[in-house]
């Protein structure tokens, strides 16, 4: 009998028809990686995948080595094209390479989700792509050549592609193009491999007709498919994708809020007022430096919001890792920017962690000592244009920011984007002022220049300097209530910018507040340099500045010797009381002290006992190949044990004592007895000995017999089978025995 080739026009057609679906499904990773390096990795476990589901279905191996040796292939190539940096001469994968793949395959999809893309196309995040490409060239192309139904292989690239859907962006580039060109190849392998088992046509014309119909209804299909769906309902919403329900896991929570510590920036607090904080180059003359954008009021403070609070299927707005590029949310100049960081800036708790940025930054690079740090620990909001810096700034770190500047004027007409974001009961105490300052306008952009502008005529400068000690810092909701029922308004820019943000809150436009600076001519950036301006979300999606030139007076424009305690409460709100959660003054709270701070390590007792570094060394580098060994041993003694046990148990009687013989017959051929095809029972048993001819003689009988056998005939056979088995081995080596338990022999087809 002639052998069977090793590869087929069948085997070539199903890898070559799933190799291009997978593609196309992984196409859709082009607006979550930074260029096609994951693109090459797919495809290259994609390859690495065919190539294990052919070898096995070629020996005809079982599903499950089919999936063990898949997981084999994982670690094996894994050190090559994910984790070069770890593997030995970057191919070669070793223990600590493995254990890097064990955490790649279950953090990195985590990661991938809590990153603004576009990410960085190396290292652990290749995973992704490497995994799909495995597991859709494994289980696909196993799928097609050991199942008839036309499309069931489909199924598994399709699965691909829904997965590149939910762990990608809400905006992928031509989603329409990607859907129509996956449709148009799904079906014309499904129709290939339905012609397979098709009766072929003798008459040419005929042949030619079916051919010419049937490329013709899939092009029709796919133009359908691409011009029509952009047009369905649904189809030009939000798309739904995982990373709008996943919480980055950063809780801004944790870190001051930077607007409560603005008085140490004034004059007459003496602190920072003339000190150096940081230093830009490269920034357009009279542009802003963004320090915090505050978006979230409780009632003691505005905060940074966590972006726990979104709607589901809308983008989360909390901080997140960040790739090589940011995704820029303004039009304007661009420019590049380097920021130095001086003593003062570094040395202030409630600041240190903020990252100050210029414009719209569409990428932050470190440089230095600390670059490496700064960058895993910098998280950076969208929403907002602001970052922050978890392992906090020191003194001399350098940045270099690519921005786009752009300012945003308030029109004449503003409209809001929408709802505020606060709740309502956030600013409920500013609602008699807004109304009393506001006046008889009747627009929006209207009433907020009245309330501007009763501010600043109105209003005084203080920042508790000698003889205005009554003028606390601040800006709770008591505070705040002081500022407003005053007889006229006295603070600095943290009370005119928080009660300027809340009251347009109140009258219908999000606002939210920002602490930033203008540098100097020189690029140096003072504390003098510090202030505080309000932004309000436009209809168009934008944010536009309102300086706090607009709403505050002159800082010379100092109060009058008048007792703060006199009130004009005429048209005084109810004031709320105050949020009972606060926030912590800085990272240094006395509840977020870690307990082993200042404990000295335990002694070692003498008979405590640590692996040799020599021993450490072998386990390095003979690990990873004992364990692949092991691996492959396991796969097939269980492979082995899982189809005796199926013989054992599965079918009629009758069939299950055939399937004894077939055991016996399987144990010999491992065990290196030429047993010829084609032979009786008893003839073959002649070959095995003269214990396997009654055993040989019960299966003929039991089969051929003219009475049913029942199940307790086919267990009392098996038992004979056991005992068989057993003599069978029990005349050779050990070694002999272990060669046999390892053969490959009996899981091929026999000719």
């Amino acid at each position: 009998m002639s052998k069977r080739p090793f590869l087929t026009r069948a085997d070539l057609a199903d890898a070559l028809c799933l190799a291009l679906l997978f593609a196309v499904a992984l196409a859709g990773f082009t607006t979550s990686y930074t260029g096609l390096p994951f693109l090459w990795t797919g495809l290259a476990g994609l390859g690495i995948g065919l190539f294990v589901a052919h070898l096995c279905n070629y020996w005809r191996w079982p599903v499950i080595t089919v999936a063990a040796l898949t997981v084999v292939a994982y670690f094996l190539f894994g050190g090559a094209l994910v984790m070069r940096d770890q593997a030995i001469a970057g191919v070669v994968p070793d223990l600590d390479t493995a254990k890097a793949l064990v955490r790649s395959s279950v953090d990195s999809w985590k990661q991938l989700l809590t990153t603004l893309p576009p990410v960085e196309a190396s290292g652990p995040l290749l995973a992704i792509p490497y995994i799909l490409g495995l597991v859709c060239g494994a289980g696909g192309f196993a799928l097609a050549r050991r199942v008839k139904v036309s499309a069931a292989p489909v199924i598994v690239p399709g699965v691909v592609l829904v997965a590149v859907a939910l762990l990608g962006t809400s905006k992928p580039d031509w989603p329409e193009i990607q859907g129509g060109a996956f449709a148009l190849v799904a079906l014309i392998w499904t129709s290939v491999r339905a012609r397979r088992r098709r009766r072929p046509l003798r008459d040419g014309a005929r042949r030619a007709t079916r051919a010419v119909t049937g490329a013709a209804l899939v092009g029709l299909v796919g133009a359908v498919a691409v011009v029509a769906v952009p047009f369905l309902p649904g189809v030009a919403g939000h798309r739904t994708v995982l990373r709008d329900y996943v919480t980055p896991p950063f809780d801004i929570r944790e870190y001051a809020s930077p607007l409560v510590g603005f008085r140490k920036y004034t004059k007459n607090a003496k602190q920072l007022w003339d000190q150096e904080l940081f230093t830009v180059t490269g920034l357009p003359e009279g542009s802003l430096v963004r320090i915090a954008t505050l978006d979230d009021y409780s009632g003691t403070v505005w905060g940074a919001a966590s972006g726990e609070s979104a709607e589901p299927g809308t983008a989360r707005q909390g901080f997140q890792r960040v790739g090589s590029r940011i995704p820029a949310v303004g039009d304007g100049r661009t420019a590049t920017v380097r920021v130095t960081i001086g003593e003062a800036y570094a040395s202030a708790v409630d600041v240190n962690a903020w990252l100050p940025t210029p414009g719209s930054p569409t990428a932050v690079r470190f440089t230095g000592v600390t670059a490496g740090t700064h960058s895993d620990s910098f998280r950076y909001n969208l929403s907002t244009t602001s970052g922050i810096v978890a392992d906090r700034l020191k003194t001399g770190d350098t940045y270099t920011v690519e921005t786009v500047v752009d300012t945003v004027e308030v029109p004449d007409d503003p409209q809001p984007y929408g709802r505020p974001g606060l709740p309502s009961s956030a600013y409920t105490f500013v609602a008699a002022k807004a109304g009393t300052w506001s006046g008889k306008e009747s627009n929006l952009g209207t009433k907020l220049k009245a309330v501007a502008a009763y501010l600043k005529n109105n209003g005084a400068y203080s920042d508790g300097g000698p003889g205005e000690t009554e003028y606390l810092p601040g800006h709770s909701v008591g505070r705040l209530t002081n500022f407003l029922n005053a007889q006229k308004p006295v603070g600095d820019d943290e009370q005119y910018a928080s009660v300027f943000a809340l009251i347009a809150n109140q009258l219908g436009m999000p606002a939210r507040v920002v602490l930033g600076a203008r540098p100097g001519p020189d690029g140096v950036v003072k504390g003098e340099n510090v202030q505080a301006w309000v932004e309000v979300h436009l209809t168009d999606g934008r944010w536009a500045q309102i300086m706090n030139t607009e709403f505050m007076p002159d800082r010379s424009k100092k109060p009058d010797r008048i007792p703060p305690q006199q009130y004009e409460n005429t048209d005084a709100s109810v004031v709320p009381p105050p949020n009972t959660v606060h926030p912590p003054s800085s990272l240094t709270d006395s509840s977020r002290v870690d307990p082993n701070v200042g404990r000295s390590p335990s002694v070692k007792g003498e008979d405590t006992w640590e692996i040799p570094g020599w021993l450490s060394t072998v386990l390095a580098w003979a690990g990873p190949p004992i364990l692949l060994i092991a691996l492959i041993c396991t796969v097939i003694i269980g492979g082995k044990a899982i189809r005796r046990s199926r013989r054992r148990r599965n079918g009629a009687p009758a069939a299950r004592v055939a399937s004894g013989w077939q055991e016996v017959i399987d144990r010999a051929r491992d065990l290196g007895t030429a047993v010829p095809a084609g032979l009786t029972r008893p003839e073959q048993a002649t070959v095995l000995g003269s214990n396997a001819l009654p055993v040989a003689r019960a299966a003929d009988a039991t089969v051929f017999g003219p009475a049913d056998p029942t199940d307790a005939t086919a267990a009392t056979y098996w038992k004979s089978v056991d005992d068989l088995r057993k003599k069978l081995g029990a005349d050779v080596s050990r070694l002999r025995r272990l060669r046999a338990a390892l053969s490959l022999r009996t899981l091929r087809s026999q000719t």
